[in-house]
C-alpha cells in the first residue's frame, strides 16, 4: 500500500462513536499497553472509543527475534525486528477491536515537530484507532555510547537516531533531540486532543536487587526498565505544554506501573490474566501464524512466555486513586479530583438536591492523581496532593505535598502551601514520594500520611492552631502505594498499609500520642492497598483484594475498639484491578457501600454484610471504562453515591435510587 503523506488525525467517524472522549498513550516499547496497562485498553478500544498509541521507540533490542522452530542461532536483524514488532501489535489491536488479527491498516506518516518522519497506522474500518510509531533505536550503538531513550533523557546525548525499519513506509533514517521529542509530543497531543492520557510510571521504585529480587530488566536501583522511566517523564513535559481539549473540556493522566508488577502479590483474576496473555500471544504469533511479511509476524520472545515475566499478573495504577468524594460543612456533597493536573471541585448546589455545579479549577499543578481533603473544625476545605514540581535528570527531581486551604467557610481559597517531602535533599530518592493520606483526631489535629522512598511511612501533624510539626518517620517497609487514614469512635487515628507481607496496621494508643504499628496485626498479604472505613456498627472495617484471583477480602474489628482476631472473609467480586472504594451508610440495616473497577470496565458494587449479591455499573454510557477507582459517599439524605473520572476527562456520578434501595440512578455527567 502507498504511504499517504501529511497526516491528518481529524477525520469523520462512525456516529456511534463517543465524539466527546479520546485516548492517547505514550509507551516506550510495542507491547508495553498489552502487558501494563491492559484490560484498560481493551475495554477502551472495544467500547468505540477513538484511541491513538505512540511508541517512542521500535523495540529492536538486539537484534534476534528467534522464532520457535527456529534450531539454529537467529541472525542479528534489528530493521527486521522492529518491522515484526510493528506486525505483531497490529495484530493485537486488530484482535481487540474485531476479534481478527488479519484486520487492513492504512499506513500514513507524519512529519514530527523536531524534523524526523514518523510512521502511522490506522484501522481501515476503526479509523479512530491509530498506532504512531516515531522508531528511536532501542539498542543502537554508535562510537562506542549506547543510544537509547534513557541517554537522551538524562543529556548523556544530544540526539538519539531513529531505525529504518525492514519494508516500513519512512525510508530514512532521522534524528531526535530531547527537546525535539517533547515537541513532537507536544504535536501529537495538540493533532488528538486526548481526554485521558495514559503513560508508563515516571518515578518507579527504589528496590534493593538481591537473590530475592534479581536484577532482571530492572534499571539501577529502580524497578522498571529505564525506557518505560524516559518515556513516561517525556511525556511528563509534554503534558505541561497541553492546553487540553477544545471547547473548554478537561482531561485526565493515568500512570501504570511496569515492571514492579512482577514483585509484587499478582493482583488480577484468571478471567482477566488469560485476556491480556491472549492478545500477547497474538503479539507473539505464538501459534506460528505468518502474516507473509519475512520480517516477521511478531515479537516471537513473547509468544507462549508471556506469563512467565510476572507482568501480565497485575495490572496496577502509579497513583491508585481517582477522585474524593465527602460531604462539606453545610451537608452538601462535594468531589475533588485532578484535571488537566490541577485540582478541581464540584459542588452540590443545596445539601440532598443531586444537583451540581463545576468543575471549579483551583491550580496547583502539575499534580499527580489521588489527591484527598478534610474539613478543618470551622467547616473549611484543605485539599492535599502531590506536586511533580520539577522534571529532571535523576538527581534534579522534586517532588513534594502541597496544600490548599478555604479562607472561611463557603469562602475563597488561598494560594497553595507546600509541606514538602520527608526525602527533601536527599537526591535520588525525592521523586519516591507516595500520594497523601490524612484524618483528623478528636483533638482537631490534621494528621497527613505518606509512602515514603524507602517504602515506609512517614507523617506530618498539623495543631489546631495552624502550626505544622516536623516529618515523622512511623517506621514500615515493602509498603504497597495507597495509605488509609481514619478516626475512630474513640478520637485515635487508625492507618493501614498493605505490604507484601500482609495488612500493617498503626494506632494511637491514646490522644496526643505518637502512632504506632500493632505488632501482632498481620492480615493476609493483600494485592492492592487496603481500604479502610468505620462501619454503622462503629467497628473499623478494611477491605483489599485477595492475591490471584481478583476477589476481595473484608477484615473487621471484634468490637468496636477491640480485637481483630478473626481472618478476613471473601466477600466475592467482579474482578477488576486497583483500589476498593467504602463508604459507611448511615442505615444500620443497609451496612457498608464497596466500590471497584470490574473485569468489564463497569464498576461493581455491593453491601456489606448484606445478603445483597454484587451488581454492576456500566460505563458503556460513559464512553468507556472509567479512569482510576471510584470514589463513594452518603448525603446528607443517606443515599449512597458514586463517583468516577470518565474516560472523556469529566466526572461522573451515580446517585442510589432510594434510601435503602441496593440499585443506583444513571450516571450523571458533571460539566
Amino acid at each position: 500500500m502507498a504511504a499517504v503523506t501529511n497526516f491528518d488525525l481529524v477525520e469523520e467517524r462512525d456516529l456511534s462513536v463517543s465524539s466527546t472522549a479520546s485516548v492517547l498513550q505514550i509507551v516506550a516499547h510495542p507491547d508495553d499497553d498489552l502487558f501494563f496497562m491492559n484490560p484498560a485498553t481493551f475495554q477502551t478500544v472495544k467500547a468505540g472509543t477513538p484511541t491513538t498509541t505512540v511508541y517512542l521507540t521500535n523495540g529492536d533490542s538486539d537484534g534476534r527475534n528467534r522464532r520457535p522452530w527456529q534450531l539454529t542461532a537467529p541472525v542479528v536483524d534489528q530493521e527486521a525486528y522492529g518491522k515484526a514488532r510493528q506486525n505483531g501489535i497490529r495484530a493485537a489491536y486488530g484482535a481487540m477491536v474485531f476479534g481478527d488479527r488479519t484486520a487492513a491498516w492504512t499506513p500514513s506518516t507524519l512529519p514530527t515537530a523536531d524534523g524526523a518522519v514518523a510512521e502511522v497506522y490506522s484501522l481501515t474500518d476503526a479509523p479512530w484507532i491509530k498506532l504512531i510509531f516515531l522508531n528511536i533505536r532501542q539498542h543502537g550503538i554508535e562510537g562506542g555510547l549506547p543510544r537509547s531513550l534513557h541517554v537522551l533523557w538524562q543529556g548523556e546525548e544530544e540526539r538519539v537516531r531513529t531505525l529504518v525499519v525492514s519494508g516500513g513506509i519512512v525510508n530514512e533514517q532521522h534524528w531526535y533531540t530531547r527537546s525535539g521529542l517533547v515537541d513532537t509530543l507536544v504535536q501529537i497531543l495538540d493533532l488528538t486532543r486526548p481526554t485521558l492520557v495514559r503513560t508508563l510510571d515516571p518515578d518507579p521504585d527504589r528496590l534493593v536487587h538481591d537473590e530475592r529480587f534479581p536484577q532482571r530488566y530492572d534499571f539501577g536501583d529502580h524497578a522498571d526498565h529505564c525506557d518505560h522511566t524516559a518515556a513516561a517523564l517525556f511525556a511528563s513535559l509534554a503534558l505541561e505544554q497541553y492546553e487540553g481539549p477544545d471547547e473548554g473540556r478537561t482531561f485526565v493522566v493515568e500512570a501504570f506501573r511496569g515492571y514492579y508488577n512482577e514483585r509484587w502479590p499478582h493482583g488480577l483474576g484468571t478471567t482477566t490474566v488469560s485476556l491480556k496473555e491472549y492478545f500477547l500471544n497474538i503479539y507473539g504469533a505464538a501459534d506460528g501464524y505468518d502474516c507473509g511479511d519475512p520480517a516477521g509476524s511478531g515479537d516471537y520472545a513473547v509468544g507462549l512466555s508471556a506469563r512467565s515475566t510476572g507482568w501480565v499478573q497485575s495490572t496496577t495504577p502509579r497513583h491508585p486513586n481517582g477522585p474524593w468524594l465527602g460531604l462539606d460543612a453545610r451537608g452538601r456533597l462535594t468531589a475533588f479530583a485532578v484535571v488537566n493536573q490541577q485540582a478541581a471541585l464540584w459542588l452540590e448546589s443545596q445539601a440532598g438536591s443531586g444537583q451540581f455545579r463545576g468543575p471549579f479549577l483551583l491550580g496547583g499543578g502539575p499534580l499527580s492523581p489521588g489527591l484527598t481533603a478534610s474539613l478543618t473544625p470551622d467547616g473549611r476545605w484543605q485539599v492535599f496532593a502531590r506536586r511533580m514540581s520539577h522534571i529532571g535528570p535523576d538527581h534534579a527531581h522534586r517532588r513534594e505535598i502541597v496544600v490548599l486551604e478555604q479562607a472561611e467557610r463557603d469562602g475563597v481559597f488561598t494560594d497553595w502551601s507546600i509541606l514538602g517531602n520527608p526525602s527533601a535533599g536527599q537526591p535520588g530518592r525525592d521523586r519516591h514520594l507516595g500520594v497523601p493520606a490524612v484524618t483528623r483526631d478528636a483533638l482537631g489535629r490534621l494528621h497527613l500520611f505518606v509512602r515514603n522512598a524507602g517504602q515506609g511511612l512517614h507523617t506530618r501533624i498539623q495543631e489546631t492552631n495552624g502550626a505544622w510539626g516536623k516529618w515523622t518517620d512511623l517506621r514500615g517497609h515493602e509498603l504497597q502505594e495507597g495509605v488509609s487514614a481514619l478516626t475512630a469512635p474513640n478520637g485515635r487515628v487508625e492507618i493501614f498499609a498493605a505490604s507484601r507481607e500482609g495488612v500493617f496496621h498503626w494506632v494511637q494508643g491514646r490522644h496526643q500520642e505518637e502512632l504506632l504499628r500493632a505488632p501482632r496485626f498481620r492480615l493476609k498479604v493483600p494485592a492492592s492497598p487496603a481500604t479502610a472505613v468505620v462501619q454503622p456498627n462503629g467497628r473499623v472495617m478494611t477491605v483489599f483484594r485477595q492475591p490471584e484471583t481478583g476477589r476481595l477480602l473484608m477484615a473487621e474489628e471484634d468490637t468496636p475498639g477491640g480485637r481483630w482476631s478473626k481472618p478476613p472473609v471473601s466477600i466475592g467480586g467482579r474482578g477488576g484491578y486497583g483500589a476498593v472504594a467504602c463508604a459507611a451508610s448511615p442505615d444500620m440495616e443497609l451496612g457498608t457501600l464497596v466500590a471497584t473497577l470490574s473485569d468489564l470496565g463497569g464498576v461493581a458494587y455491593r453491601f456489606v454484610p448484606g445478603g445483597h449479591p454484587w451488581q454492576e455499573l456500566s460505563t458503556d454510557a460513559l464512553g468507556g471504562p472509567p479512569a482510576y477507582a471510584p470514589a463513594a459517599a452518603f448525603d446528607t439524605l443517606g443515599r449512597a453515591w458514586i463517583a468516577v473520572l470518565g474516560v472523556d476527562g469529566r466526572l461522573a456520578v451515580a446517585r442510589q435510587a432510594g434510601r435503602g434501595s441496593v440499585g443506583f440512578d444513571a450516571w450523571q455527567v458533571l460539566g
